[in-house]
């Protein structure tokens, strides 16, 4: 079900690093090194081509395949041309022109350089609408580590016969067995009550009467006061909580709004109760079912079992492909975590502060409302949105990689799938990836293209006051075409 505001997306600690300078450091790295290097992490139907691996940080294996580059396609040469401002207006231009936009903020540059080759006011402050979780991934990357992963363990309550469900943020967690080939369902909740059964048999301890389920982990309102009241109650975005199935989405499908359970936290703690339960019968223990309430873990409770999340990285690129809106919200409060910020709406919009700080992207008068772009008092500019996308492309230390490498593919994965389908858009196919948006008045794409020449270009195109986002996103598409083509 659709909002009339937005787009429901499909089903399915580390301290914060330092990094003043990094735009400098990171041009004298790949000005050595050249694009190939850069070309094999962000386009993996390269990488084998050039014997570059990416195991350090794997590609989340439950997304679809990179398609296989179009016939002639060449990875970046170093040597390849710039094209001129001149060529890219003459590429683009018209295409941007003819978009039914009143308001419009663009920038293509140089992705090695980081020079201008079209600006069409790039410092205005728009609504930037799904555009908006590139800023979230830049601080989830930042302040996290992309390799860690979430654990949602159960620990000795401090009441005789009780035990404590604490959540570890982890919200793709699946009711059944745990998947270790997945991101969404890595971590299944039977898996957990087996593991919590055979710990308690191992110590000689009766079957709990009650079940207590701690969800501290996120502090203070669980719902944007910015978000509107229609896309709540469309389940486009809602409560968010540290535990959660299948990216807040209800397996029964009851809830306030289509899929979206009231308290999905709680609804966790129910199912983890009735599988140990279930699991305790099976093993002879006749007992009733255990009473579920909220409740704190005890400070140093002994550990009984624990499930753990895909990575960090994992997430990041699940929640950029299909731009789900809860997930950049959880993101968002764990980035601020792991920068000792409280992991909150507050926090969270803190950290992404510090973030792009951190990486010299100019971020005067950016208003930071909320995570996932559902919010109408966000403002960015293009140049903001195709730095974040620059500095994940040419970081030389590859921690921001994955943020560039998770954008949805040209006509080939998440957002993109079904976009670049006819003939003036086709050329991108394969050959861009980006972060796309839409509200009902707002289209935007920000991400990385390569050109026919072999150059690596960086983009941002913001559109607000739309009056027609289809035919917007139509005209986007042939202009990032028209950039491939070049």
């Amino acid at each position: 079900m659709r909002s009339p505001r937005g787009h429901s997306p499909p089903a399915g600690r580390r301290r914060p690093r330092a990094r003043g300078g990094r735009g400098h450091r990171a041009l004298t790295a790949l000005l050595a090194a050249g694009c190939v290097g850069v070309a094999g992490w962000l386009h993996p139907h390269w990488g084998p081509a050039l014997g570059l691996g990416g195991d350090d940080l794997p590609a989340a294996r439950v997304l679809p395949a990179v398609p296989p580059a179009p016939a002639g396609a060449a990875p970046p040469d170093p040597a390849a041309p710039v094209p001129g401002p001149g060529e890219v207006a003459a590429a683009v231009g018209t295409e941007l022109a003819g978009a039914p936009a009143g308001r419009r903020s663009v920038l293509v540059a140089d992705a090695l350089t980081g020079t201008p080759l079209l600006e069409q006011d790039p410092d205005a402050l728009l609504v930037p609408a799904s555009n908006q979780k590139l800023v979230t991934a830049l601080s989830l990357l930042t302040h996290a580590d992309p390799r860690e992963r979430l654990r949602t363990t159960v620990v000795q309550g401090e009441e005789p016969g009780t035990v404590v469900l604490v959540a570890g943020g982890d919200t793709l967690l699946a009711p059944g067995e745990s998947d270790p080939d997945a991101v969404l369902g890595r971590a299944g909740i039977r898996t957990l009550a087996e593991a919590t059964a055979e710990a308690l048999a191992e110590r000689g301890a009766p079957a709990p009467t009650g079940v207590r389920w701690d969800a501290s982990l996120f502090p203070g309102p669980a719902v944007n006061a910015d978000w509107a009241a229609e896309d709540v109650a469309a389940g486009q975005i809602g409560p968010v909580a540290p535990m959660a199935f299948g990216s807040h989405r209800a397996p029964a499908g009851d809830g306030p709004s289509p899929g979206r359970p009231a308290d999905a936290a709680q609804g966790v703690a129910e199912v983890f109760a009735a599988e140990l339960a279930g699991r305790l019968a099976a093993e002879g223990d006749s007992v009733p079912a255990p009473a579920v309430l909220p409740g704190r873990a005890p400070g140093g409770a002994a550990e009984l079992a624990a499930v753990e999340s895909a990575t960090l990285a994992e997430q990041a690129e699940l929640m950029l492909q299909e731009s789900d809106n809860h997930l950049a919200e959880v993101l968002a409060r764990l980035a601020a975590r792991a920068a000792d910020r409280p992991a909150s709406i507050t926090g969270g919009r803190a950290a992404a502060t510090a973030a792009l700080e951190a990486h010299g992207v100019g971020a005067s008068g950016v208003e930071l409302s909320d995570a996932s772009g559902m919010s109408l008092h966000n403002r960015i500019t293009a140049r903001a949105l195709e730095r974040v996308v620059r500095v994940m492309v040419t970081d030389p230390t590859g921690a921001l990689t994955p943020g560039a490498r998770a954008l949805p593919v040209a006509g080939g994965s998440g957002t993109l799938a079904d976009r670049f389908d006819d003939d003036a858009e086709r050329p991108g196919r394969g050959l861009a990836r980006a972060k796309t948006g839409t509200l009902n008045s707002v289209v935007s794409l920000s991400g990385h293209v390569t050109t026919d020449g072999g150059r690596l270009l960086t983009f941002s195109v913001v559109l607000n006051d739309v009056s027609d986002p289809a035919a917007a996103r139509d005209a986007v598409d042939r202009a990032v075409a028209g950039l491939a083509r070049l």
